[in-house]
């Protein structure tokens, strides 16, 4: 995989800290029309906002250098054979670092983070090819059992439909976004619409890339503009074939959910990132929900539980709004719309994305090579003093056995 991470995160803090500010009717208008077409589409987008290719350059180039926005290519792993899960995993005290350090050795991951409210501990995205679920299952189960992780959550999710930026909530009068909570209540109960088909659930995973494929996706991942021609130098693939994949394959076959434009509207400091658990009594409760956050300021991505009505969320809020957001959804389980919730924070100081795992991809198929883990996981256990067998009562002779991991 390749890192995704550019600045250092102090330097992006410091400098969304002094630009966060600087938004205009103009920037909203041209962050919106990015969402839509993506970000390879300038000359269109500034014809449709009738100003100055130039003009919406200038800004798009401002607002990247100023680290308040960010593209990114979003697969859809589905159809590259990925089942998308995130997973939950609760520190057993003194070792939440040798927790991330084991989770690290699946290589599948996609975001890996620090997380802490109902517990300390980890949390992370990974896409794991469909054969080998029951493999990743035991090898987090192994992390239990020797005493890393004292518990341990897996939801299986369809792949995320990334919140476009829209003008709507945004207070030109301000220059920032401003939350209607009441609005949002109301509308939470009477908007109607289908599913985006990322949060509808898949009758398969079905592979339908090839190696060339998977790395102009990676290419994409790191940076949303690059050219063909730059994919094509970078890879060392003719462009001519490159050109023909992108085209033929990569969007053809849906191998891409789209371009998603990520904003931080207020800076980091002054804000919490969350993953919010939301559990609805019917898919129609569930949809309406998910609908109404389509639109809104304060959502990152939002991904659906497989065979349940319930939806995962990264949301991303000033603190001052925190509290009445949380207000909002003890309204929505009071008026009967909303189940339940849970959420946790997210250590924004202490996350990372990669790309897809290209260099386990070959043949047509993914490379998972459980056994690799479990010896990587052994050699870390033994660097940390960690004990790889476990006491096991016999409950019929009452003697003690050790398990070996």
């Amino acid at each position: 995989m390749a890192s995704l991470s550019t600045d250092s995160l102090d330097i992006r803090i410091r400098k969304a800290l002094t630009a966060w500010k600087r938004l205009d009717e103009l920037d909203v208008k041209i962050l919106e029309a990015l969402s839509l077409l993506g970000p390879r589409n300038l000359t269109i987008i500034a014809k449709n906002l009738q100003v100055p290719t130039t003009t919406v350059s200038f800004r798009v180039k401002r607002m990247l250098s100023e680290s308040i926005l960010f593209f990114q290519v979003n697969p859809y792993i589905t159809n590259m054979g990925l089942k998308k899960a995130f997973v939950f995993a609760e520190a057993t005290p003194g070792l939440e670092d040798v927790l991330m350090k084991c989770l690290r050795v699946n290589g599948f991951w996609i975001l890996l983070y620090h997380i802490y409210g109902p517990y300390e501990g980890c949390g992370g995205v990974w896409g794991i090819p469909k054969e080998h679920v029951e493999e990743f299952l035991l090898f987090l189960r192994i992390l239990k059992e020797v005493g890393v992780a004292r518990s341990y959550e897996v939801i299986w999710s369809t792949c995320f439909e990334g919140i476009p930026v829209k003008s709507r909530w945004f207070s030109v009068e301000d220059g920032q976004w401003v939350f209607n909570w009441e609005e949002w209540l109301k509308e939470v109960e009477t908007i109607e619409g289908e599913l985006p088909y990322t949060l509808v659930e898949p009758d398969d995973w079905p592979i339908k890339v090839d190696l060339v494929d998977v790395l102009i996706i990676k290419e994409l991942e790191k940076d949303g503009k690059a050219s063909m021609v730059h994919i094509s130098e970078s890879l060392g693939i003719p462009v001519s074939t490159i050109n023909y994949h992108f085209r033929e394959h990569v969007l053809k076959r849906e191998l891409i959910e789209g371009y998603q434009v990520e904003i931080y509207r207020f800076p980091f400091p002054i804000c919490e990132l969350l993953i919010f658990i939301f559990e609805f009594d019917s898919h129609d409760k569930m949809s309406k929900f998910a609908l109404s956050l389509l639109d809104k300021p304060f959502v990152i991505f939002i991904g659906k539980a497989l065979n349940m009505n319930k939806l995962v969320a990264q949301i991303y809020l000033p603190k001052w709004e925190f509290r009445k957001f949380i207000h909002a959804l003890s309204t929505l389980i009071r008026r009967g719309v909303l189940k339940q919730y849970r959420y946790f924070i997210e250590d924004m100081y202490q996350t990372d994305r990669q790309t897809v795992s290209y260099e386990y991809f070959e043949n047509g198929k993914w490379n998972y090579d459980f056994k690799k883990h479990r010896e990587e996981l052994r050699k870390i256990f033994k660097k940390t003093g960690v004990s790889t067998t476990k006491n096991h009562t016999n409950k019929k002779s009452g003697k003690i056995n050790a398990q070996p991991l």
